[in-house]
């Protein structure tokens, strides 16, 4: 089984959505957006791939209409659930395959997740659970335990113990009295652990977790992605999970983030950075200016034009760096029409010049420094400039950022006095920049008030 897609179409707020995903890749997919952008909806898609009620269970009555949808495709087969005027809600005439209907594994959040209604079958299990305890019949949960121990950061769990009851693993904490605190008597967010835990060696190869933050506190947030991304090595599945967590996202590889983003019903899925992401969700506080840019030598570049060219500027404000310069152009335009950031007079975006030619940089606040790339611009340079300060005793660099990177470790030079050399070498050609940058971030008014 490779890529499996799924479309929704007029469902609750969400006139289009389609999401396609690629089984064969395991590993981790995280997605943002703001409250109302189609998250949880897609979830409950999904989950109703296995559990056709899903929808009847967890949805306002009025989520549908004669026009819904929702259609999923996997390996050639193709499975759609349409409005059924019977039971008001969504529903699919054919027979799902069952390897179709194992393939997927999804929890909602409160009241409807398993995390918040599993405790029955715990319960059921105890008299099998205190004998195994009693008699030492049971296991020592090596993996599990470190999983824990790892995310609240102690070694609580290392007396967790694992019994069999037909067939399935049930844990608690044995003291050393002999008494024992089963699973479900933990805190909400350590059972939910133990229950991602059991989900993720079984047999779905699709994990979907609707807030997996709701239970856990931000140090356990932050400490999970990892922990995750492994498992889903081993186990070779993929984890597909909706978070407002920060701690968390600032975790996540640049492939593991995912925007959604809702325009007129329309949703689209799209990659994102921490950046983009935080500040879609939360803006930023406390500054007059916003500087968005493409990479992290540039924010320090840019931070060094503002000290060389506006040392006087009374305005606070905040580079960012976004993460690829369409993603600045992005969030430059979101900006325009939903001010999440701020005024869209106090928002500018400076990229390399090897963006000069795209189209969005025709946008007026918009604009580009006058070198391609600042540490290939110092390796050009160091071969072409016979005056160049920084000698070094290598010259075998291919790469600009290398270079930077040995002179600053060598100790021959500072990235100030590289930054400089750059600036004087091209001083009329920063003549552009450096006037953009002093009436964005302007001194004082000189004389009377």
């Amino acid at each position: 089984m490779s890529l499996l897609s799924v479309r929704l179409e007029h469902v609750q707020h969400v006139a289009s959505l389609r999401l396609d995903l690629d089984l064969t890749s395991h590993g981790l997919m995280c997605l943002v957006g703001r409250n109302g952008a189609g998250k949880t909806t897609l979830v409950r898609a999904l989950r109703n791939l296995a559990n056709a009620d899903t929808f009847i269970k967890t949805a306002t009555p009025y989520a549908f209409s004669t026009h819904s949808r929702i259609s999923y495709g996997l390996d050639g087969v193709e499975i759609a659930f349409t409005y059924d005027n019977r039971i008001r809600s969504i529903n699919c005439r054919d027979s799902i395959p069952l390897d179709l209907r194992a393939l997927i594994a999804a929890e909602l959040p409160m009241p409807h997740g398993t995390r918040f209604n599993y405790f029955k079958s715990a319960s059921e299990a105890d008299l099998d659970i205190r004998k195994s305890i009693a008699l030492g019949d049971y296991q020592h949960p090596a993996e599990l335990v470190a999983f824990l121990n790892s995310v609240y950061d102690c070694s609580r769990y290392s007396a967790l113990a694992e019994v069999i009851v037909k067939g399935k693993s049930y844990y608690a904490l044995v003291r050393e009295d002999g008494t024992y605190i089963r699973e479900d008597y933990l805190s909400s967010g350590e059972y939910f652990l133990i229950n991602l835990y059991r989900t993720i060696k079984g047999p779905a190869k699709l994990l979907v977790i609707d807030e997996i933050d709701l239970s856990l506190d931000a140090a356990a947030q932050a400490n999970l992605p990892s922990w995750l991304r492994g498992f889903c090595d081993i186990y070779g599945c993929k984890l597909l999970f909706t978070t407002h967590s920060l701690a968390l996202m600032r975790q996540l590889d640049v492939d593991e983030l995912f925007y959604m983003d809702a325009v007129d019903g329309e949703v689209s899925v799209r990659p994102t950075s921490y950046s983009f992401a935080m500040a879609k969700l939360f803006g930023f506080e406390g500054r007059d200016r916003y500087i968005l840019t493409e990479d992290k030598m540039l924010v320090a570049f840019i931070q060094h034009l503002v000290g060389r060219y506006c040392p006087d500027t009374l305005l606070q404000y905040k580079t960012i760096f976004i993460g690829g310069a369409t993603q600045v152009a992005a969030l430059m335009k979101g900006n325009e029409t939903e001010h999440f950031l701020a005024p869209p007079d106090r928002v500018i975006a400076i990229l390399d010049a090897d963006q000069r030619n795209v189209d969005y940089v025709a946008h007026p606040r918009i604009h580009t420094i006058p070198l391609e790339s600042v540490e290939e611009a110092i390796l050009t340079a160091s071969r072409e400039d016979p005056d160049f300060p920084f000698r070094a005793p290598r010259a075998d660099f291919t790469k600009g950022k290398d270079f930077n990177h040995y002179l600053k470790q060598k100790g021959i030079a500072t990235q100030e006095q590289i930054f400089d050399y750059l600036i004087d070498k091209n001083e009329v050609a920063f003549n552009g920049i450096a006037g953009i940058l002093g009436e964005f971030l302007p001194a004082p008014h000189a004389g009377p008030i």
